[in-house]
């Protein structure tokens, strides 16, 4: 039988960038994916790519380098990225406050960005509400992604030119060290052998290797979504708002963070997990979100199975707020679920020198993964 020198468990997209680094050096990979198609927080999610929300100390970077890398595929095969930018959007003096803080840490980092007064945002698109921008920060670097598609268009990629081997409807359940080497077997009795394994498994922590999650550093979070029907093109850009402000990780480098004060109405918001992002697709519909509940990890059935309208509601109210759309039909609502570190950005384990867990990456996976797996391949490989 064919022995790999790495197989990754798990297509979704910290599975599908660590194959992608392993191949780029050489390796020869075996990509397994439990269901017909990998579909969970790689693929429920906005599909925007925003190094600007992350936090300062290195995310923020691992979000740059996925940028570069997510461009150097553009440029071999179109992958949806479309180079759009983001916009943040200040709806009061304290929001504006870390506006013009985070502008000046961009600054000193290199990363282009462009404070605009409340009229300049005004002429920028007619649709935002006078009521509410008091400013804005434009980051011209940013872009989006359909999240539908990206990760196929990749993993494609790399079957069709970098020789990646793959097999869906593969479901691991065991993973162990055998004779200096790794045993991989799944639920159809397949073996399959190779040097080194990484399990990016996302959030059914409970069956393979459950004993190194361990409940205290894992959660999982639930966020509901809204999609909009289908309506004339106004909303190029990513739209980040007041709300995405006060929560996203890199404002809380800001020497103001720390001193913010929350109206009734934001508290309540907050209270839910909401922060206001809107993204317009190429059919002309609007995502809009987010929400955030937590459950501890393994106990996804907590969440019960409802989509709350409660929640719904919320959001549409906050977002009529910010931009005045021509229509607001829902067309649909979602969950998204994704697992999170407690106590850490993402969760990494090294369980022996062959077997490898990388996960609880969180909400950032989109705009961070690819540069994050870039680096743990490269410290995985070079002895």
């Amino acid at each position: 039988m064919k022995k790999y020198d790495l197989i990754v468990v798990g297509g979704g997209i910290i599975g599908t960038f660590s194959a992608y680094h392993a191949l780029k050096k050489g390796k020869t990979v075996l990509l397994l994916e439990k269901d017909s198609q990998p579909f969970e927080a790689s693929f429920r999610n906005f599909g925007q790519a925003v190094p600007s929300g992350q936090s300062l100390d290195k995310w923020f970077d691992y979000g740059r380098k996925s940028l570069q890398i997510y461009k150097d595929l553009q440029s071999e095969t179109n992958i949806s990225l479309v180079p759009n930018g983001s916009w943040y959007l200040a709806s009061d003096d304290q929001e504006l406050t870390l506006l013009e803080e985070i502008q000046k840490l961009f600054d000193e980092r290199g990363y282009s960005n462009k404070l605009h007064s409340a009229d300049e945002c005004q002429k920028s698109n007619a649709y935002f509400k006078k009521d509410y921008v008091k400013g804005g920060l434009f980051l011209p670097e940013e872009a989006s992604l359909n999240p539908r598609l990206m990760v196929h268009r990749v993993r494609e990629f790399m079957i069709q030119h970098m020789d990646l081997h793959y097999q869906n409807l593969c479901a691991v359940v065991g993973v162990e060290k055998k004779r200096g080497i790794a045993r991989v077997f799944t639920t159809t009795n397949q073996n399959f052998w190779s040097e080194k394994v990484i399990i990016a498994n996302g959030r059914d922590t409970q069956f393979l290797l459950p004993e190194h999650y361990p409940a205290t550093e894992l959660k999982i979070s639930k966020l509901q979504m809204l999609r909009l029907a289908a309506q004339k093109p106004i909303l190029k850009p990513n739209i980040l708002t007041g709300l995405t402000i006060r929560r996203y990780e890199s404002f809380h480098s800001c020497p103001s963070h720390k001193k913010l004060t929350s109206t009734p109405e934001q508290t309540l918001l907050q209270n839910k997990g909401i922060h206001i992002l809107f993204k317009q697709a190429d059919d002309g519909s609007i995502i809009l979100g987010d929400s955030h509940e937590y459950v501890q990890a393994g106990k996804q059935a907590d969440f019960g199975f409802e989509i709350s309208s409660e929640i719904n509601e919320m959001m549409l109210n906050e977002a009529k707020k910010i931009i005045d759309l021509p229509q607001w039909d829902v067309d649909a609502t979602w969950a998204g679920f994704y697992l999170q570190g407690t106590h850490s950005e993402v969760f990494t384990k090294q369980v022996d020198d062959v077997i490898h867990i990388i996960n609880g990456i969180g909400g950032k996976g989109m705009t961070t993964s690819p540069g994050f797996t870039s680096e743990y391949i490269q410290k995985l490989y070079q002895k």
